[in-house]
């Protein structure tokens, strides 16, 4: 055989398995509702984090997608979030309930979006709880970890579903405890979560009571303090007395009007370039 025909075989051959391995890369940096086009994520983590989605959307109907990406084609973290849910079919019903996480990471931005349902369910303060929980671990390029943390934060919020307005405390809100027996937390995380349960102040209150009972129990309810304990009998008498007028202060306080847009138990809202009403906040990382 010429040796030019072995040269192009060799060639061809070589070419064509440089395409089948880049090709595998671009697919394995994909899949359904997570788009990672930076290969932060392996194909095995890949997968492991669409079935968590799968399950999520099927039991609680809010989709859920996860964008990394270095290009948002020139627009802001949260239109191109936005733009992304809304242009490429994400969404549960005739409402598209669901979110999107964007790692944004040209400008170091975490954006959650939120749409249809998720709107009620995802308030400015647990928007704000799901950030706090899954930041630390993109800073720490622990990328797995925050895909996985932020599907725990949206199911855990989705069975709670929509705060009640008008209850008192952080409209209807309930505190939140994270799961301390994950072993993606520390001893000291764990001890805090412990410590955040008002099972330990219960018991700390019931182990004071019946310390002042044990102790109240001795004196067989006599009281040994009156008014005479401390003062000489005769040094205490008053002579003189007299009510003098100073001035008088007013003070006024403007009360604010209520904004059901915002707020502690609300969701701030805007229009995307869609037409479609999305929720949502953000933070760098």
């Amino acid at each position: 055989m010429d040796r030019k025909v072995k040269r192009l075989i060799i060639f061809s051959l070589l070419f064509i398995l440089t395409m089948s391995f880049n090709w595998s890369i671009v697919k394995a940096a994909s899949t359904e509702n997570i788009k990672d086009d930076l290969n932060f994520l392996t194909t095995g983590e890949l997968d492991q984090i669409q079935s968590e989605i799968d399950r999520v959307v099927i039991e609680h109907d809010l989709d859920i997608v996860i964008v990394f990406t270095d290009d948002t084609e020139g627009k802001s973290s949260r239109d191109f979030a936005d733009d992304y849910y809304d242009y490429n079919g994400y969404g549960v019903g005739s409402d598209a309930s669901g979110l999107l996480m964007l790692i944004n990471m040209n400008e170091r931005d975490l954006w959650i979006s939120t749409t249809g349902e998720a709107i009620s369910i995802f308030t400015d303060n647990r928007i704000e709880n799901v950030l706090d929980m899954v930041a630390p671990y993109l800073s720490d390029e622990n990328y797995y970890q925050a895909s996985m943390t932020f599907i725990s934060q949206v199911e855990q919020y989705a069975f709670m579903g929509a705060p009640i307005p008008g209850t008192p405390g952080n409209q209807g809100e309930s505190p939140y405890y994270p799961d301390i027996s994950s072993p993606s937390y520390s001893y000291w995380e764990k001890a805090l979560g412990i410590m955040g349960s008002p099972i330990v102040y219960l018991v700390g209150i019931i182990l004071a009571l019946i310390g002042v009972g044990i102790a109240s129990s001795g004196n067989k309810g006599k009281v040994t303090v009156d008014n005479r304990t401390y003062e000489e009998g005769g040094s205490f008498q008053l002579i003189d007395k007299r009510d003098d007028f100073i001035n008088q202060t007013v003070t006024r306080t403007r009360i604010p009007k209520n904004n059901t847009s915002s707020g502690g138990g609300g969701s701030s809202t805007h229009r995307g370039s869609s037409g479609r009403s999305h929720g949502g906040g953000g933070r760098k990382f």
